[in-house]
């Protein structure tokens, strides 16, 4: 029987700050103001869009491996007002080597009524949440990226990281 060391990662309150290297955190503001500092700004430009709603069964807040596309940022939001949690790595991991979540991993639980925008190549796990039994996503993306850019690694040999909300 193969022993596994489960990693502890407490998610961290969502903050536009602490989002900040692996993207953006769009929260509301008012209809009609010009484009301003803090807005989404993506990368689409690889191919066709696709904005579509995704529904999500719940599951455990566990974590084996993280994925990442390099071709497109991804904005993710929850159209039910529960929140959710997200783990992530930094877009500059390499794409050969295990990612450690000890070190490299980092927890976020999303409030409802805001969207995140990941950088492109952001490695993350998630949505992923454990109440209620199905949440709708937004899902902005392009028409191929789960086809031909999504990309997986694991954690390191023996790790498992458990998020603790």
């Amino acid at each position: 029987m193969e022993y596994k060391a489960v990693i502890q990662l407490a998610a961290t309150p969502l903050s536009s700050e602490a989002f900040a290297p692996f993207g953006q955190v769009i929260w509301p503001e008012p209809d009609a103001l010009d484009w301003q500092l803090g807005d989404a700004e993506l990368d689409l430009n690889q191919g066709l869009p696709r904005l579509y709603l995704m529904r999500l069964a719940a599951k455990p807040l566990q974590v084996q491996e993280l994925a990442a596309h390099r071709q497109v940022t991804q904005c993710l939001g929850v159209m039910e007002p529960y929140p959710w949690q997200i783990a992530v790595a930094p877009a500059s991991h390499s794409a050969e080597q295990p990612i450690d979540a000890t070190t490299e991993v980092r927890a976020f639980t999303v409030p409802p009524r805001c969207i995140l925008k990941l950088h492109r190549g952001t490695w993350h796990a998630g949505p992923i949440f454990e109440s209620p039994a199905e949440l709708v996503f937004c899902n902005l993306e392009l028409r191929n990226t789960n086809s031909t850019d999504r990309f997986t690694l694991p954690l390191l040999p023996g790790q498992e990281a458990e998020i603790s909300p």
